[in-house]
């Protein structure tokens, strides 16, 4: 009694043995309680409850993961956590997930594919009953192959893996830049360069070759100098359009589409570091609505195409929970298409 005694003022100290006790039960009954099992009466499963309670016991969780062989816990790999454009997209997985009796755990890869196979593996052996995992450089597809024939529940989202039986949530990225320059045609503009997002990235490759698309189908020519590559960062598009305005150009485009926000919102500095005004002199357009706030300038509304960043979350919070359930054979695949946002730069 003196041991019993102890344990209940230690709190969290007390063991599945003195829940037996205290309970007048065998150990067995409160482990099949405690994981949610079958063969336990009415009566002696809140006799248990009701010693668990006032022990403040606590289950194993290990333990308990180790007997139903599930952890309740997914994991989340992206390439990055800190951007505030995925901020919506987290938020829709969180939000998810706090209906259901799981927890989750995000990590950063930092775009590196080496990093996202050691999350993979750390997920994939028994810490986790899934993963999402966020990205689209074209150095994962080898990585997404391989994981179409492991049994362990997963959603990819943003890389494109059509005729890959295997969870996948993407944006149609060529649509959208389709609709850009259908809009900035209907505006007048006749000459329309496109700076690209990194080329690594499938997203950027399919924004790009959407772009080509687009002209050919209006009967414009596409110069190789009217495509300029960069990257998907402030500091990348300020770079490469400050090059192209050096390098000198034959005649100034009447718009420019960026591959991103916030490559547009580099390129407008450089832009307007020669003085030259938008929208009056250049049209110019990115991807995302992704809000990019520059210390010490004007802010304004970028036309840009807008992805559902939080639905797109939350989807993929759902499809995996669903694939833990049920594991359905045949996998799903979920496609988004961009939305036309109008700003003051067009």
């Amino acid at each position: 009694m003196k041991k019993l005694e102890q344990s209940r003022n230690e709190g969290n100290m007390a063991s599945i043995y003195d829940v037996a006790k205290l309970a007048g039960v065998s150990k067995t009954l409160v482990s099949r309680v405690i994981n949610d099992q079958k063969g336990v009466s009415e009566k002696s499963r809140k006799k248990i409850l009701d010693a668990m309670n006032e022990l403040n016991y606590r289950p194993n969780a290990i333990a308990r993961s180790l007997v139903l062989q599930k952890t309740n816990i997914i994991g989340v790999i992206m390439d990055s956590l800190c951007q505030a454009y995925y901020f919506d997209f987290i938020k829709g997985i969180e939000q998810e997930i706090e209906k259901s009796s799981y927890e989750v755990l995000f990590c950063s890869a930092r775009d590196n594919v080496e990093a996202k196979k050691k999350y993979v593996d750390f997920f994939s052996q028994g810490r986790t009953d899934g993963f999402i995992m966020y990205g689209s450089n074209v150095r994962d597809h080898k990585l997404i192959e391989e994981l179409e024939h492991s049994r362990m529940p997963m959603v990819i989202v943003e890389n494109d893996v059509d005729g890959l039986n295997i969870n996948n949530i993407c944006v149609d990225n060529r649509y959208g830049s389709e609709v850009m320059i259908e809009y900035l045609i209907k505006q007048g503009c006749k000459n329309i360069y496109h700076v690209t997002g990194d080329l690594a990235v499938k997203a950027a490759i399919d924004r790009m070759e959407g772009y080509r698309a687009a002209l050919r189908k209006h009967g414009m020519e596409c110069r190789e100098e009217m495509i300029i590559q960069a990257d998907f960062t402030v500091e990348g598009g300020c770079r490469a359009m400050r090059k192209a305005l050096a390098e000198g150009m034959d005649e100034l485009p009447d718009a420019i589409y960026f591959g991103s926000d916030a490559t547009a919102a580099g390129g407008m500095i450089a832009l307007e570091e020669k003085g030259i005004r938008i929208p009056e002199d250049i049209k110019v357009a990115g991807f995302d609505n992704d809000l990019i706030m520059l210390p010490d300038r004007k802010p304004r509304r970028l036309t840009t195409l807008a992805q559902p960043m939080f639905e797109m979350g939350a989807n993929a919070a759902r499809l995996l929970l669903d694939d833990i359930k049920d594991s359905p054979q045949k996998k799903k695949r979920i496609i988004y298409y961009p939305e036309l946002v109008i700003g003051e730069t067009t």
